[in-house]
C-alpha cells in the first residue's frame, strides 16, 4: 500500500526548487537575448544581478532543509527511540507580510504525540515542529515513533502513516483547522515550475 511522506516545514524543498526554477528561466532566457543582441553593459549587468538573490535564496534554503534532514538522520541512527500516540493535531495562524507590506496569514499544524516508554517521562507529550500538510486530514494511524537527537531535547517522529487522499479523522483537533488551502498552494507550486520550464524550452527551442 502506498504511504505518503510528510516532513516538517522545515525539511521541505518546495521553496527552493521553485525559486531555484526561476533563476534557472531567467538566466536560460536572458543569456541567449544577451548574446543575440547588443545590449547596454549596464543593462545587462542589472539583468544578471537580478537573478543571483533568487539564485542565492534558493541555495541558501536548500541548505537549511538539507542540514535539518541530516540532523533526523542522525537522531534515526544514533538518538534515543521510543513509541508515541498523536493526542492531537494544534493548527495556529502565523502571520506573514506580503507585497505593500500587508500582514497575511498561514495556517501550520503541531502534532501533540504523548510518549511511550520506560521511565519516569512515560506519558509526557511533546509539540512537534510546524507541518505545512494538514496532517490530521490524511493520518491513518496515530502511532509513530519518537527520536531524540544527542541533547535529548528535541525529537522527530518517524513512521506517520498518512494516505494519499483524504481519511476519516482519527484525532482531535484544535485551533483554527479550518481556511487553509493547502491543495491550492500545491497547485500553484506545480503550475508557477511548470509554466517556468515551459517558457525556458520554448526560448530555448
Amino acid at each position: 500500500m502506498i504511504q505518503r511522506r510528510i516532513l516538517p516545514e522545515e525539511e521541505e524543498l518546495w521553496d527552493a526548487a521553485m525559486l531555484a526554477a526561476f533563476a534557472v528561466s531567467w538566466y536560460g532566457m536572458l543569456i541567449p537575448t544577451l548574446w543575440n543582441q547588443a545590449t547596454n553593459g549596464v543593462n545587462a549587468a542589472i539583468f544578471i544581478i537580478g537573478g543571483i538573490l533568487p539564485l542565492y535564496t534558493a541555495f541558501a534554503k536548500g541548505r537549511a532543509a538539507l542540514s535539518c534532514r541530516k540532523k533526523r538522520r542522525d537522531a534515526v541512527g544514533k538518538g534515543r527511540c521510543c513509541r508515541g500516540i498523536i493526542r492531537q493535531v494544534v493548527a495556529e495562524k502565523v502571520p506573514y507580510r506580503g507585497r505593500h507590506g500587508h500582514v497575511y496569514y498561514r495556517i501550520r499544524y503541531h502534532l501533540v504525540i504523548e510518549k511511550l516508554e520506560e521511565g519516569f517521562d512515560s506519558g509526557m507529550e511533546i509539540k512537534t515542529g510546524a507541518y505545512r500538510v494538514p496532517v490530521h486530514r490524511c493520518l491513518k494511524s496515530r502511532e509513530v515513533k519518537l527520536y531524540s537527537d544527542a541533547s535529548g531535547w528535541k525529537w522527530y517522529v518517524e513512521g506517520l502513516q498518512c494516505g494519499i487522499f483524504r481519511q476519516p479523522p482519527i484525532v482531535s483537533e484544535m485551533g483554527d483547522c479550518e481556511g487553509g488551502n493547502y491543495m491550492g498552494d500545491v497547485l500553484f507550486r506545480i503550475v508557477y515550475i511548470a509554466i517556468l520550464l515551459l517558457m525556458l524550452l520554448q526560448n530555448i527551442l
